[in-house]
């Protein structure tokens, strides 16, 4: 039985670690998390089947990730301990691309963080950690189809949120011009339909 709970760690410990990194942005939460995970397996060992270790795995760290969420809401009203990186004009275009690719990463993980969950996180299961949508389904008690109708809504979120488009057009260098242009492109050319008697 102890081989098998630290092969378990083993093969688990970083998906669980990201996914409550993910969700706090806090490393010590992190760990702290992945530790208090992995000793409810081992309180459950015997009772939980093992064919669905992963589901069971991650819905214990999303139960335990929503727990910390109102226990530090409860203590302390939320401060944002990883602002944005001050940006500094630098002469070396490669220091300054590194710098824009700091910001967008850390404008894009804030962005994830205020996500309300489910939709936090399903785009940290599925577009950060790649899990199926049969893992997703089964770690938090839902349907395929929800999780799917949830991970639409949440990237939908994130595309529509201003600072972060601003960064990715910088970024990608696409300027605010040309995505208006395509904005009116798209509304002027509307599909036809063949009609058929």
């Amino acid at each position: 039985m102890l081989e098998q709970y630290q092969q378990a760690i083993a093969q688990y410990r970083q998906r669980i670690y990201s996914f409550a990194h993910y969700s706090l942005r806090a490393r010590e939460d992190a760990e702290d998390i992945t530790q208090e995970v992995f000793i409810k397996l081992w309180q459950h060992w015997q009772r939980i089947d093992h064919s669905k270790l992963n589901a069971w795995l991650m819905r214990v760290a999303h139960n335990a990730v929503i727990d910390h969420v109102r226990k530090r809401k409860n203590h302390v009203e939320n401060t944002d301990d990883y602002a944005e990186p001050d940006v500094q004009a630098a002469a070396d275009k490669e220091v300054g691309q590194e710098l824009d690719d700091q910001a967008f990463k850390a404008q894009l993980m804030h962005c994830i963080h205020s996500l309300d969950d489910p939709f936090r996180s399903i785009i940290i299961m599925r577009d950060i950690q790649g899990q199926s949508y049969a893992d997703i389904q089964h770690s938090l008690d839902m349907s395929e189809s929800q999780v799917k109708v949830y991970l639409h809504r949440g990237r939908r979120k994130l595309r529509d949120n201003e600072k972060l488009r601003q960064l990715f057009d910088l970024k990608t260098g696409r300027s605010e011009q040309a995505r208006e242009s395509n904005t009116v492109a798209m509304k002027v050319v509307k599909p036809t339909r063949d009609k058929q008697g």
